[in-house]
């Protein structure tokens, strides 16, 4: 179930909290070799003044690379229904 977006959970995690929240207990390795090759594929950076990557945005990037967001929208109006 999504979080709500007023729920006060911090928008800038360290790489731990990104690893755990990514990958479960005990991954921060695991997650460390991922970060670069993901960083490659668009992962965002570790933000230089917070020390820390945004977390609202690293779900973004994990949920098109799942196919979960649609690459593109239809350019024009497919037209009226006709529901009889």
């Amino acid at each position: 179930m999504p979080t709500a977006a007023n729920d006060n959970s911090p928008l800038y995690l360290s790489e731990a909290a990104v690893a755990h929240r990514v990958l479960g207990p005990k991954s921060k390795t695991q997650w460390d070799a991922l970060a670069i090759v993901w960083e490659r594929e668009g992962l965002p950076r570790i933000d230089p003044m917070t020390g820390c990557r945004y977390w609202p945005a690293v779900r973004a990037f994990l949920d098109r690379r799942h196919g979960l967001h649609q690459a593109s929208l239809p350019s024009t109006v497919d037209g009226a229904e006709n529901w009889k």
